[in-house]
């Protein structure tokens, strides 16, 4: 009896990931031949709800753009902030599902230069965004025929992840799975010459201790990237994405050479030990500095619902209302762990 009732709960669970899959198929057949401003404006409504409905995403996005901007009212540039995620969500599926040709129409590329340069090398390169339509630059090897690979977390229900897999393997990227170690994996990769992608703009943990001027406040930094491109002897080609009506803008800047920094990386065997290196705190600040310049210019398009500072719990106790409390909170943070 109790193995009649496992495997009925199986197959039940089997039953419901496959219609879970069935359904999410619809409603992407639904985004993609709906017309666009129709599409856009559906997902800004839903946007718009949920930034009326949740709060906390709200209170965080408000606090992070007045201490960070420097602004008296946010209100309207964190509604702005949530809206776009739905014209990332939209345009991440529409995008998948074009053809090479009608991409191209709707992307436009600066820096071209650099990337040549960068290609032009036998040595790696490491490609680095921030959470600021990371989605769509997903489709660089169908526009700029690159090659690379991004590592990218397996969702626990297998559905969602068949869809995740579908509209990326779209894109041209390889997805790397999560095993085996990030930093060894990627490292192996750059160092045989290949081209990875990665986010830099994740909060680190505390007990990594690497903390970088972002905004003009000390944001923990998850230092990784820094210690892939060094270990890797990366050349680090920074590229961001901005919408402009239904089109895209790519800019790629001038290349960072890893080696410019230093090379006491060596001597790092942990990445909890990443802040005794000047190399790895060095460059992860620079990378910081170029991902701020960024953001600056188009705020509204980056993920400022993301607890950049602080640690989520701690985005709960503030109160808004007391000035200066989110930078007194984020200062003496970074203070504790330098003196630790």
């Amino acid at each position: 009896m109790h193995t009649g009732g496992h495997q009925q709960m199986k197959l039940l669970k089997r039953l419901g990931h496959q219609v879970l899959y069935r359904a999410l198929q619809g409603f992407i057949l639904f985004i993609r031949f709906m017309p666009y401003p129709l599409a856009i404006g559906l997902a800004r409504s839903i946007c718009i709800l949920a930034w009326m409905l949740d709060s906390l995403h709200r209170k965080i996005a408000n606090i992070q753009l007045a201490q960070a901007l420097g602004l008296e009212k946010t209100m309207l540039l964190s509604l702005k902030v949530f809206m776009s995620q739905g014209d990332i969500f939209i345009d991440a599926i529409r995008f998948s599902y074009m053809s090479d040709e009608e991409l191209k129409k709707r992307v436009r590329v600066e820096g071209k230069q650099h990337v040549e340069t960068a290609m032009a090398s036998p040595r790696g390169v490491m490609m680095i965004t921030g959470h600021m339509n990371w989605e769509i630059l997903g489709h660089i090897p169908r526009i700029l025929g690159i090659e690379f690979c991004i590592m990218g977390d397996i969702m626990k229900i297998p559905g969602i992840q068949a869809v995740i897999e579908d509209i990326r393997s779209r894109c041209g990227l390889t997805l790397l799975p999560p095993r085996g170690g990030m930093v060894s994996l990627l490292t192996g990769e750059l160092r045989k010459g290949r081209t990875i992608g990665i986010i830099i703009d994740q909060r680190g943990r505390e007990y990594h201790r690497v903390y970088c001027d972002f905004f003009g406040m000390p944001a923990p930094t998850n230092p990784a990237p820094a210690l892939i491109a060094l270990k890797g002897d990366a050349l680090i080609l920074p590229v961001s994405a901005v919408k402009n009506g239904r089109t895209y803008t790519f800019r790629f800047d001038e290349p960072i050479d890893s080696r410019l920094f230093g090379n006491d990386h060596e001597e790092i065997e942990k990445i909890t030990d990443c802040w005794k290196s000047r190399a790895i705190v060095s460059l992860s600040s620079a990378m910081q500095t170029w991902l701020e310049t960024v953001i600056r210019r188009c705020p509204q398009q980056w993920f400022w619902i993301h607890c950049r500072w602080l640690r989520r719990s701690d985005m709960k106790r503030l109160d808004p209302s007391v000035r200066g409390s989110f930078a007194h909170r984020v200062a003496s943070i970074a203070e504790k762990k330098e003196d630790s």
